[in-house]
């Protein structure tokens, strides 16, 4: 059953934090020792495709048949692909947390902006649970985790956004550290990443620029694992995430050009930086903990599609409604623009113009020329996903559905995508359409997409067709030849290997409580339990 929120309603509720970041613990649990963990993230890893070419990646090959304990986790990046960092920083899942992709839709100024803006951090404030550790008494280093939170506030050592897979400020628990870190190691040596189709040439620049990367980031994580005393690190490496969009070389034409073994390169040098982290971390108090959030795959994007086909049911809702053809659409001018300039000239310009710039031409591409009022749905930024937003009067300021309408508008809305075919073969575009409220229920669940496509072919189509819309012809312009899965895993080597709390382990969620019961002398089910008991008042 569809459920929303108005206006007013979901005003009241910002700044408010999830239950789970706010947990109420004792604080007499006792501290395990000297116990340490090292949690290593490689950012979009495919276990697959390591799996397949473990005789040129020794470090992770002695992981997984010698020293370490592999789970294969649940994430929500089987739906929600970019919610995963913040599923696993607050123990939460993605109703409970509220982030779905870093460019997120604000229904106030109807327009979207990046989740690591100021607005953005109060209104959807995120607490990792290493702050926690860090008030408890844990000495904790983070660097580069994946999460929207200024590290400026952060109660221990942390840095955000030095070299990270989307673009944004970088920021530090303390300056000098961060000015430190880019004089020794470069400014943000993993770079931008363009999603436009690349020559071979291209290409090989990213592969050459990652490995790179890899190498500037394994560099200063040792630096920081030397300087800092701590007993939790954490770090995370992105450039497997960039090399798999890219350099993923697949059978269709949707993706870029590259060499066949680039992507292993990159795998190769990932593997080169593990050893010598673990080397350095090597003693017996230290668990190490070698993980990746979601996977990579052969790109299933369909979402060059989304914006005609939903301009053209618009259309014939608006129609039937109002009993009469409703007006032609005006043209999104900067969407035809980007279409027209060649890929080339766009790999340049982002290089060129700033984050504001940019973000200035998606919002245009993705709302140019909407007469909201005659605009029943519309979809969300993504990473190729099928994500959709009714505009709901009473919810988004120029709203254009009825409450009374919404029933019966998401009823039509299925029945008319699951009617669109392939030409070519006959099979359908969607296999199934999720409500977001079912599946991720909670107190900021009103932020996510209110549907969820789950798209049914192995690659972009290239034609579409259905009684309702006619014929669509497109094609992904992306680039992107890899895109994510849900397929997440976790190994654990060292002491911790043997821990109790491994086996509860199932979903990237669970990871919180885990890395917990490491640090401190309680199973995850005893930890779990106690966070969700209510806080006890002395009063």
């Amino acid at each position: 059953m569809f459920r929303y929120r108005t206006r007013g309603r979901s005003l009241a509720t910002r700044g408010a934090k999830p239950a789970r970041t706010q947990a109420q613990v004792s604080k007499t649990v006792k501290v395990n020792g000297d116990a340490r963990v090292l949690a290593i993230c490689v950012d979009s890893m495919s276990l697959d495709f390591a799996r397949a070419h473990l005789g040129r990646l020794p470090a992770l090959r002695t992981l997984l048949t010698a020293d370490g304990a592999l789970k294969e986790l649940t994430s929500p990046a089987d739906r929600l692909t970019a919610s995963v960092w913040v599923s696993f920083a607050t123990g939460a899942q993605p109703g409970a947390h509220g982030h779905y992709y870093p460019f997120q839709w604000d229904q106030e100024a109807m327009a979207f902006s990046r989740v690591s803006s100021p607005d953005w951090r109060a209104r959807l404030p995120v607490e990792p649970f290493w702050h926690d550790l860090a008030r408890r008494g844990v000495k904790t280093v983070a660097f580069d985790p994946g999460t929207p939170n200024d590290a400026a506030s952060a109660p221990h050592t942390e840095i955000i956004n030095w070299s990270y897979q989307s673009s944004g400020a970088a920021s530090a628990s303390d300056p000098a550290l961060l000015a430190e870190l880019r004089r020794r190691f470069g400014r943000r040596p993993i770079g931008k990443e363009v999603p436009v189709p690349k020559t071979l040439a291209q290409s090989r620049r990213i592969r050459d620029d990652l490995i790179r990367s890899i190498e500037a980031k394994a560099e200063a994580a040792l630096w920081l694992m030397a300087r800092e005393d701590w007993r939790f690190f954490l770090t995370a490496f992105y450039e497997i995430h960039r090399a798999g969009h890219n350099l993923l070389v697949v059978g269709g034409d949707f993706g870029s050009e590259a060499d066949p073994d680039a992507l292993l390169a990159v795998y190769e040098a990932q593997d080169r930086a593990l050893g010598r982290i673990l080397e350095g971390a090597a003693d017996a108090n230290t668990t190490v903990i070698f993980f990746s959030l979601h996977g990579m795959e052969p790109n299933r994007a369909q979402d060059h599609f989304l914006a005609p086909l939903l301009a053209r049911l618009s259309g014939a809702w608006v129609a039937h409604r109002e009993g009469a053809p409703a007006p032609a659409r005006p043209e999104n001018l900067m969407a035809r623009l980007r279409a027209a300039v060649p890929a080339h000239i766009q790999y340049s310009l982002a290089y060129l113009l700033g984050e504001h710039v940019q973000d200035w031409v998606v919002n245009r591409a993705l709302t140019g020329g909407a007469d909201w009022s005659r605009t029943p749905v519309f979809r969300y930024a993504s990473g190729g996903e099928g994500y959709l937003r009714l505009n709901i009067k009473g919810r988004e300021r120029q709203g254009c559905l009825d409450r009374d309408e919404v029933p019966g508008f998401v009823t039509w809305l299925k029945e008319r995508l699951c009617e669109i075919r392939l030409p070519d073969s006959g099979g359908p575009l969607v296999r199934a359409i999720y409500d977001a409220r079912d599946l991720y229920p909670g107190e900021r669940a009103e932020y996510l997409p209110d549907l969820i496509i789950d798209y049914a072919p192995d690659e972009p189509a290239h034609a579409i067709s259905s009684p309702a819309i006619g014929r669509l012809d497109a094609h992904l312009d992306t680039g992107r030849g890899g895109n994510h899965c849900g397929a997440a895993f976790m190994i654990v080597a060292g002491p911790g290997r043997t821990h109790a709390a491994t086996a509860e382990v199932r979903d990237i969620h669970d990871m919180r409580t885990f890395i917990e019961s490491l640090l401190f002398d309680q199973s995850c089910a005893a930890r779990a339990a106690a966070e969700s008991m209510p806080a006890r008042s002395d009063a």
